[in-house]
């Protein structure tokens, strides 16, 4: 029975292996089957294929933490079985079940941090924790070792590592840095304590000059990756580092040392010179790095002074090649092996001129008579200028005529000679890439490069002429056969989105990093420059900013029309409101809209720092405007243009929704100052249509009342300066004056001069004021008092 459900296992096992996606539905599956009241042959397996679940690099994180959390209650059984069984539980099935605790530990501490109500769940872990610390020291040497990984991660954790980015916590490592000081469960102060013990627990074995090379090793691979990713103890574990001692055992001398000591000596000692070398190679520029080279190259001498056969007091033999020469004299010596006798006579002969090498030929190779290698490797660009003009004129002085005729001759008879040479063949180029067929060494690399480049002149090939392919196919002796990629396999629809998030991702990254090249204040316009609804997207694209901004509005708000005519003649707009790329069943979205997701995208770019980025806002807006409305006049195109209503916000679906979005974010991070007073104004002066909705937005904002004067002021701008908008803007006006008291002497002065019929009748109304509320009555009397003033 026991062997037909371990066949069983071993197939869900190799299942999950091909197919990661469908752990979630076996490992809950096999938990009670490996449980601890199961046979041993069981426990091990499922102690084994915890500890490689979690450990996958293919399972995702989310899943990873949803399956951590069930396999909580089976990890305390296996560590618990002494005490609830009374009998000690197999070394095999700790050890896959420490190395899971190990694995499944960031996950907790994840979920503890993100859900209120996880005390219990911590509590589990917690008692993990204190089990595996408690009886890590009497356990057997495996044991031990995975114990050293699980203390390495909880000191990871519990230790505040760097932020990459704090709009993004899920995306940031795991570390005490994410845990807020108000968590109701987790104690920063507690964590970060326990974390120092423990580190110092490490510590310990290489303080004490431990000699079991198996807990030194171990301890030195955990104390890596804690050096690599937490500068902030890195500093202390390198000075731990440095004054350990692998060399302890050898102390006695090389003859008192059986086998096994030998091994451990060589074994620490090679682990701690690793150890510092990798610190090294990660960060030439360390602090330490003098330290850590002077420390490296004492551990490798005195681990030769040991080790030499020779005694201490002689110097180890060099390391000499087999063969008694060094790479230098192997070079030089070849090389005289290979140009042999003749070829040095002929080249010191006067007057030689080596012979042109095969295949295509440059300008450089033609014009080069001289059989030294060397002076083709020399620059002349590397001589200033000054000097060249002081070299030039007296070398020219110099040269003897007839060696400069014997030389011009000499190069005339070479391009002869090299015109005179067959035309080489598609054949006879792919041979010259591949390097010929005689060479009979093996290598996968260079094979693929060169399959990659036969591909690219057999390209070429194909777009010649038709007199060129006839005789390049004569050439070869039969036709060429074109070159077809194959098709990838179609996208599904959430390859498609997923891809299509990860490149606008990217293309505002890309933004992000052109926005710092820009000044606070603006940058200097290239003269010349197209700007508006005319500008190309993609000019200066790479390089400039507003063709980044002007190609991603773009692809928001003209990507859903199409503007062209169709095949039946008729002008076919698209219409986002009408023809949506998201479909709606059953309630959720089928597929993924782009303009859509590029607007929310751009909201967010704009209000990550809307004081320097409302002009992306603005041109954004007024692209909406621009689209919506040749929508408008793509569907009902008037006889008389004359008949176009002056207001379309009816018409202009995109405009108004993402306009009211825009504003509405943007007034929640206005505060008082004068400044964001003037970019309120500059935003409601830029954009290119505003109605009542809009302005409601702007009298919403004196319901601060700090923020009054500011409404305020916006008003009084639309009224004097847009006079399109004017009747809104003193009815938004006329708005506040009756439902805001605090906004009643600002608006006052406004309505004064453009509805004084609104402030008569406050006053006729001043008696029953004075009954029902005083405020009234003393805000008209404030108004008509400063209105007189300034009569």
């Amino acid at each position: 029975m026991g062997s037909q459900i371990l066949k069983s296992l071993n197939e869900a096992r190799n299942i999950c292996l091909a197919t990661p996606s469908i752990y979630p539905q076996v490992v809950p599956g096999v938990l009670p089957v490996v449980g601890q009241q199961h046979p041993l042959e069981l426990r091990r397996w499922g102690a084994d294929f915890l500890a490689e679940t979690f450990a996958s690099p293919v399972l995702p994180a989310e899943q990873k933490q949803e399956l951590s959390l069930a396999v909580l209650d089976t990890l305390t059984k296996y560590v618990h079985r002494k005490e609830d069984l009374g009998e000690e539980e197999d070394a095999a099935v700790v050890k896959s079940a420490v190395q899971c605790a190990a694995s499944i530990y960031p996950l907790v501490f994840r979920h503890t941090l993100s859900t209120q109500d996880s005390a219990e769940v911590w509590a589990k872990m917690a008692g993990i924790k204190s089990d595996i610390l408690r009886t890590m020291d009497s356990a057997l040497a495996g044991v031990r070792i995975c114990g050293i990984k699980f203390i390495a991660r909880v000191v990871q954790v519990q230790t505040p590592g760097l932020i990459s980015d704090p709009r993004r916590p899920e995306q940031n490592e795991i570390s005490l840095a994410l845990l807020s000081r108000d968590h109701p469960i987790l104690r920063p102060s507690q964590l970060e304590a326990e974390a120092s013990g423990l580190l110092d627990r490490l510590l310990g074995v290489l303080q004490d000059n431990s000699s079991d090379a198996l807990v030194v090793t171990a301890t030195l691979g955990a104390l890596s990756v804690l050096v690599q990713r937490r500068p902030s103890i890195s500093n202390k574990i390198l000075m731990t580092v440095l004054n350990y001692n692998p060399l302890v055992l050898a102390a006695n001398g090389l003859a008192k040392m059986g086998g096994k000591e030998r091994v451990a000596v060589k074994s620490t000692t090679r682990t701690t010179m690793s150890f510092l070398l990798n610190v090294l190679k990660r960060n030439p520029n360390h602090p330490m790095a003098a330290r850590l080279q002077q420390r490296t190259e004492q551990l490798r001498h005195s681990l030769i002074e040991v080790f030499s056969e020779t005694g201490p007091g002689k110097r180890p033999a060099p390391d000499e090649p087999t063969d008694g020469l060094d790479n230098h004299k192997r070079m030089r010596t070849e090389q005289g092996i290979a140009n042999g006798p003749t070829a040095q006579q002929q080249q010191s002969q006067p007057g030689y001129i080596p012979p042109l090498p095969p295949g295509p030929v440059s300008y450089a190779q033609l014009f080069t008579l001289n059989a030294d290698s060397s002076a083709a490797g020399f620059h002349v660009e590397a001589i200033p200028l000054h000097l060249v003009n002081q070299l030039v004129p007296a070398l020219l002085a110099s040269i003897d005529q007839q060696r400069l005729t014997a030389a011009i001759t000499a190069v005339q008879t070479r391009f002869l000679e090299y015109t005179k040479r067959p035309p080489g063949t598609a054949l006879q180029a792919v041979r010259a890439v591949t390097g010929g067929e005689e060479d009979d060494d093996y290598d996968p690399e260079g094979a693929v490069a060169v399959a990659g480049e036969q591909a690219q002149i057999m390209n070429r090939m194909d777009m010649m002429p038709e007199e060129g392919l006839q005789q390049q196919q004569q050439d070869v002796g039969g036709p060429v056969q074109p070159f077809v990629l194959e098709a990838g396999p179609p996208l599904t629809e959430r390859e498609r989105e997923e891809y299509s998030k990860m490149a606008l991702t990217r293309v505002f990254g890309t933004l992000a990093e052109l926005d710092k090249g820009v000044k606070a204040k603006g940058a200097k316009r290239t003269d010349g420059e197209t700007k508006g609804f005319n500008r190309l997207a993609s000019s200066g694209l790479g390089q400039d900013r507003d063709g980044w901004v002007a190609l991603l509005i773009r692809l928001a708000t003209r990507s859903t029309f199409d503007l062209a005519d169709g095949e039946d003649g008729e002008g076919i707009v698209k219409q986002e409101s009408d023809d949506r790329a998201i479909t709606k069943r059953g309630g959720a979205f089928q597929s993924f809209d782009l303009a859509t997701a590029i607007r929310q995208t751009l909201l967010n770019y704009v209000m990550e720092d809307f004081r320097r980025r409302i002009d992306v806002a603005i041109a954004w807006l007024n692209e909406e405007w621009y689209s919506d409305r040749l929508a408008y006049l793509s569907r009902h195109t008037p006889q008389d243009s004359t008949k176009i209503p002056p207001t379309m916000s009816p018409d202009l679906p995109n405009y108004t929704r993402s306009c009211l979005l825009t504003l509405d974010t943007l007034t929640t991070y206005l505060d008082d100052r004068a400044k964001d007073g003037r970019l309120l104004i500059r935003f409601l002066s830029e954009i290119p249509e505003i109605d009542s909705q809009i302005l409601s937005r702007v009298a919403k904002i004196a319901d601060d009342p700090e923020r009054v004067q500011m409404a305020c002021q916006a008003l009084l701008y639309l009224i004097m300066f847009r006079p399109p908008v004017r009747g809104l803007a003193v009815d938004a006006a006329e708005g506040l004056w009756r439902g805001n008291e605090d906004a009643r002497v600002g608006v006052g002065k406004i309505l004064a001069k453009w509805r004084p019929e609104v402030l008569r009748e406050g006053v006729e109304e001043k008696g029953k004021g004075k009954v029902e509320g005083g405020g009234e009555v003393k805000a008209v009397e404030e108004v008509n008092w400063e209105v007189k003033v300034d009569g």
